[in-house]
Order: structure tokens, then C-alpha cells, then sequence
């Protein structure tokens, strides 16, 4: 074969055609070779045979292998052309081995930084295809490491039937199948194109141009099935190492017959970074901690879901088996300390766990929400907070708990709104802030269109999580009035979770008072008392639906049931004290009193609905009214309490 005249251009002028190209319709896809898969730790073939080669001269005499390798002609200066006849020789003896040699290698490897940038450009939908020859799994791991895309993996022909010629979803065609699939090796089986495979990558060659990367030609299958093709779609592009010189004359041939171009790079990773200047991805290492922490944070959520739930028995001892067995750290301390009862006992947990991890900031942030919710000691719990955020100040959880510490128990709003802006700045897809900082700008600045944004942000985030779901619907239903929507979400996360009593007591509240359809009001509480029936904010709401439907001695047992439970809800307290100063005239003086004592201390229930409440006390004759409409406005609107002193 006579040399071979080809176009060669720099890898910036190829760069720039695939970032300015303005058809509409142009598209590239991207073979890769085994050179794509270097800076991953995974040896390139050429290396692979070299050292295979060695490896053949320890098994057999050397008068043997020279004798097999003139037989084969195959050049010991250059033998990667011929990977498919010296991997067959090496593991002839166990063709399995081969496999096991290869996945070994592979094994633990993680996609180079190149990776990510091809998987943003395949998840940006036009240019998504991968074509490889290789059988790791660096592409799509990429992908499911750095987008939220999920790619269609062809990794055996049976598969390629799959492929669709205009093809939406991210794929990534393996034409020698993948590592754990019997990868195609041996000449046999590398010799010739399957002819699922010659049908797919034809439609695919009609629409894209391919951009050939780390490949080095040195199986007759892909090749061969290149030089038989007519035509290839807007040319043909091969970068080739520069370090390495020129392709051989067979690649030169099949370039110049589809009039293609000959690219020198320095690297594949060093070609994806010069193309990222092109397409301005940004760099994700902030992304990846953070879907990392994410992904830790659900799967601790998950397993202290499970420690609160019912557990039977057998679950209950499996659970305390499995902490028990795991390796010491701060998160064992806060399981202990959720599955203990005894305040005084959870606190002993948390100060001998604090002497052990004095630096971490998720068991300080946990012992400063216990000191808040459970101990009802603020000035300590805010000097935990504080200590938290002075040690971790980009740690999102915190800066959101200190954010809602200041909103619902300081009343700083201000401040508050400082603090729910940079947690969301530092994690931009932390749900419970998300939705927290929505329940903000609704109750506390009223503004509902802002609000509304960060609902459906929540849900955007976490779009099949329940309770997101049934606080936008509590959103329609108090914010904005609608109620045929409102209802359709609270249906909706009930179709969730049927038996998620804090959303069945919410839908029962809105059939009360949206809907005024008492019957199935009724039905809906007495459910969600029926599964959790120590819950004493579940009482007190149906004690309240019981006194706006008359009847009172019902009501007084659940409010009674209610006192008799662990309440440590301030909102609920000052809920049910407004509930028997409204009326039951023997408690008017005592529930006054306490009222009074818990608005001091900062208790409110913005929002919540009390006039209903008020209209029975009016028609039970209430000497007060005036009182219980003043102590409604500091309760549900945060009014402050000097205008109870007013006349």
C-alpha cells in the first residue's frame, strides 16, 4: 500500500466547528478507543499487549513465540494492530481467564476529568452519542456520576435492535459488549461487525459525524465495517496522540476515503478540557460533595426513618445489631440518642459523644435542635448553634436549622431571612430549607408569589416526596384559595403514602373548613388517630373540628387527651389553652393565664384558623370576645401582645 495523502487540521479548528456549526440539524457523536480510557488508570491496548507478550515468553520457549509471531506476522516494534491474535494466544489455554484478567484491571477505576465534560455534552441533548470499542464502564458512569441524565447502554448486540435513528436519550453503543458480558476479544470474534450492530451504526453514521478518540484501528470489525460504509455524514474526524505521530496508513486510508481530517491532541482529557473553554461548563467538584452528601444524608435519613417507625421485635433488634456492629463515629451517637426515651438520658448520650467528636458539626447541630425542641433551652441551643456555624460555616443543614431557630423561636425575621439565603446559596437543592424558607415567605412576609416559587422548587427537588407535596397544597388551599388544586395535591400524596397520618390530618382539615364535608372530615381524623394515637397534635385538631361542630363533651375529652400526651409543640400548647379559654368557662381564668405565659415566651401558630373557634365561643355567650379576637391576632398573625393592654 503506497502512502496515503490526508487533511490534517489543529484540534482548535475542530473545536470551533463543533461549538459554531448553526445548522440545526448537525450532530456529532464520538467513537472512543482504549486511549480515551488512559488517564483513567485502564492500560491502552497497545500496552496491554506488550505486556501480554512478555507474560507468553515465561509460558512457552522462546523459539516457539518468535515462530508463532512470523506465522502471525506480527511486528515485536508495533504490535498493538494485532491485540485481538496475541490476546487469543495468551489465554489459550483458559480462555477465562482473559475475562477475569480484564475485569481485574478494570476493577475501581474511575472516570478522568475528561469524562465529566463529554457526559455534560451528552446530556446536553444534541451531540449524545458514544460509540467505544472498549469494555469498561468509564462512560457511563460518568454519566450517572456528573448529570442527572440517564444514557440507553447498548452493551451487547442483542441490544442494538434498541437503538432509535433520532435518538433523545444519551447513548452509549459497546460493539464488543461489555466487561461483564463476555467481552469480544479473540479474532473469531473481532473480525467481523454483528449485523444488528452494521444496521444501528449505519442510521447513527446518516445523522452524525463522527469525532474518533483514543482509537487505534486494531480491530477488523469497526474498521471494516468504516471502509465498507458509502458515505458518513458531515466528514470524519480522527484525533490521534501527537506524541505517538502520525496513524498508521490504514487509518490515513480510511480518512482520506471519507474525506475526513486527521486531528492531533495531547490527550483525551487535555482535548475535553479545551473543548470545555468552548462550552463553559463550569468546574464540579462543589457538585459531586454535594450530591455525595446528599446521598449520605438520605441514606442516614432512611435508616432514622426506620428507628422511629413501629418496628416489630426481630426489626427493632436487627436495627441495634447493625449500629452496634458499625464502626464508632457520630452519627452512632445520634442513632443512640434517637432511640432513647429518657431526655435525661438522651442528653447523658450526646455530652459523652461531644467529649468523643468535639469538631463534629452534624452531632453539635443535632444537639443544639435537642436543646431547642426537646429541652426547651434556647439560650443554649442558639450558643450551639453558633458554635456549629463557626465551625462549619458552608455546612448548609445548620445554617438552615439556625435559620428557622431564629425565625420561629427568636422572631428575628431578618436575620432569619439572612440565614435561609446563604443556606441555599451554599446548597441550592436542600429540600427541607427549601421548603422551609417557602413556609417563611408565605406565613411571615406574605409574599405568596415568592413563596410559591420555592414550593415548587421543594418539589422540582424532590417531586415524589409526600410532604412537599402536601405543604404546596396547604399553600394553595391557605395562600391562594384553591381549593379544587389544593385538593388534588393533598389527593396526590396521599396516593403516596396512604398511611402518612400528618398528611391525612392536614386533607381532614381541609375537608373541614374548605370544604365544610364534615362526614368525611371526620373519617379522615379518626384515621389519622388511628395510626398514631398518642399524637397529640392529631387530638387537638379533631378536638377543634369537634367544637365548631357542636360537640363539646367530645371536644373537651380530646383536649383533655391532648394535655395528658408529651407535648412539647409551644404552637399546639397555645392552640389548645385558646380552645378552653374559648369554651369551657370553668378553665377561662387558668387558660387565660397560661396563654398569656406561653405568648410571652415566644408561642405562635402563624396561620392557623381560629375565628371559626371564636364563633362558637360568641354563641356559647363569651363575656370576652373582644380578648379571644386580640389573643388571635398575636397567636396567628404574630401581632404584638401590647394590644391586649389597649382598649
Amino acid at each position: 500500500m503506497g502512502k496515503v495523502s490526508v487533511k490534517k487540521i489543529k484540534l482548535k479548528t475542530l473545536l470551533s466547528h463543533f461549538v459554531k456549526d448553526q445548522r440545526e440539524d448537525k450532530k456529532f457523536c464520538f467513537v472512543l478507543g482504549s486511549g480515551a480510557s488512559k488517564q483513567s488508570g485502564i492500560p491502552t491496548g497497545g500496552e496491554l499487549v506488550k505486556r501480554w507478550i512478555e507474560e507468553l515468553n515465561t509460558l512457552y520457549d522462546e523459539p516457539e513465540i518468535r515462530a508463532w509471531m512470523k506465522t502471525a506476522d506480527i511486528n515485536i516494534n508495533n504490535p498493538a494492530p494485532h491485540y485481538s491474535v496475541i490476546y487469543a494466544k495468551r489465554f489459550e489455554l483458559d480462555p477465562k481467564e482473559g475475562y477475569y484478567e480484564l475485569e481485574r484491571i478494570m476493577e475501581g477505576k474511575e472516570p478522568s476529568c475528561g469524562y465529566s465534560i463529554l457526559a455534560q455534552v451528552l446530556a446536553s441533548g444534541k451531540h449524545n452519542i458514544v460509540i467505544s470499542v472498549n469494555f469498561d464502564s468509564l462512560m457511563e458512569d460518568a454519566m450517572f456520576i456528573y448529570t442527572s441524565k440517564r444514557p440507553l447502554v447498548c452493551s451487547h448486540e442483542s441490544l442494538a435492535t434498541f437503538i432509535k435513528p433520532i435518538q433523545t436519550r444519551p447513548l452509549i453503543a459497546k460493539i464488543h459488549r461489555d466487561i461483564l458480558l463476555a467481552p469480544k476479544s479473540d479474532p473469531d470474534e473481532t473480525s467481523e461487525l454483528e449485523k444488528s450492530w452494521e444496521k444501528a451504526l449505519s442510521n447513527i453514521f446518516k445523522l452524525y459525524t463522527p469525532i474518533v478518540i483514543g482509537y487505534g484501528g486494531n480491530d477488523s470489525s469497526l474498521m471494516g465495517f468504516l471502509n465498507n460504509l458509502d458515505a458518513i455524514e458531515g466528514r470524519f474526524f480522527w484525533c490521534y496522540k501527537q506524541t505517538d505521530g502520525l496513524p498508521d496508513e490504514r487509518i490515513k486510508s480510511l480518512v482520506a476515503k471519507h474525506n475526513g481530517y486527521l486531528v492531533p491532541i495531547e490527550g483525551f482529557d487535555e482535548m475535553m478540557v479545551q473543548l470545555n473553554s468552548y462550552l463553559g461548563y463550569e468546574l464540579l467538584d462543589k457538585e459531586i460533595l454535594s450530591i455525595a452528601k446528599k446521598r449520605a444524608d438520605n441514606y442516614r435519613e432512611q435508616f432514622e426513618k426506620i428507628q422511629k417507625s413501629k418496628l416489630s421485635a426481630e426489626t427493632s433488634k436487627a436495627l441495634e445489631k447493625t449500629i452496634k456492629s458499625s464502626k464508632l463515629d457520630w452519627w452512632n451517637v445520634i442513632l443512640s440518642a434517637s432511640k432513647e426515651k429518657d431526655s435525661d438520658k438522651i442528653e447523658q448520650i450526646y455530652s459523652d459523644g461531644l467529649e468523643m467528636y468535639p469538631d463534629s458539626c452534624q452531632l453539635i447541630g443535632t444537639y443544639a435542635s435537642f436543646l431547642r425542641r426537646i429541652r426547651k433551652d434556647y439560650d443554649r441551643a442558639e450558643k450551639y448553634y453558633k458554635k456549629v456555624l463557626e465551625l462549619a460555616p458552608d455546612y448548609a443543614n445548620n445554617v438552615g436549622n439556625y435559620a428557622s431557630f431564629l425565625y420561629e423561636v427568636r422572631r428575628d425575621y431578618d436575620n432569619a431571612e439572612k440565614y435561609y439565603k446563604k443556606a441555599l446559596e451554599i446548597e441550592p437543592n436542600q429540600a427541607v430549607t427549601t421548603n422551609n424558607y417557602a413556609i417563611f415567605l408565605r406565613l411571615i412576609r406574605k409574599d405568596y408569589d415568592n413563596a410559591e416559587k420555592y414550593y415548587k422548587k421543594a418539589l422540582e427537588i424532590e417531586p415524589n416526596n409526600a410532604d412537599n407535596i402536601n405543604r404546596y397544597a396547604s399553600f394553595l388551599r391557605y395562600a391562594r384559595g384553591d381549593y379544587d388544586n389544593a385538593e388534588k395535591y393533598y389527593k396526590r400524596a396521599l396516593e403516596l403514602e396512604p398511611n402518612n397520618a400528618n398528611n391525612i390530618n392536614a386533607y381532614a382539615g381541609f375537608l373541614h373548613e374548605a370544604r365544610r364535608d364534615y362526614d368525611n372530615a371526620e373519617k379522615y381524623y379518626k384515621k389519622a388517630l388511628g395510626l398514631e394515637p398518642n399524637q397529640a397534635n392529631y387530638a387537638g385538631n379533631y378536638a377543634k373540628f369537634l367544637i365548631v361542630s357542636g360537640d363539646i363533651h367530645k371536644a373537651e375529652e380530646y383536649i383533655d387527651k391532648a394535655f395528658s400526651l408529651k407535648v412539647d409543640n409551644e404552637s399546639l400548647l397555645v392552640e389548645l389553652w385558646f380552645y378552653r379559654y374559648a369554651i369551657f368557662p370553668d378553665k377561662y381564668r387558668d387558660a387565660y393565664e397560661n396563654i398569656v405565659k406561653l405568648i410571652k415566651s415566644g408561642a405562635r401558630s402563624i396561620g392557623w384558623q381560629l375565628e371559626n373557634v371564636i364563633e362558637m365561643a360568641q354563641k356559647r355567650g363569651h363575656k370576652e370576645i373582644e380578648t379571644l379576637k386580640k389573643l388571635d391576632k398575636i397567636i396567628t398573625e404574630d401581632t404584638p401582645i401590647d394590644i391586649l393592654n389597649n382598649p
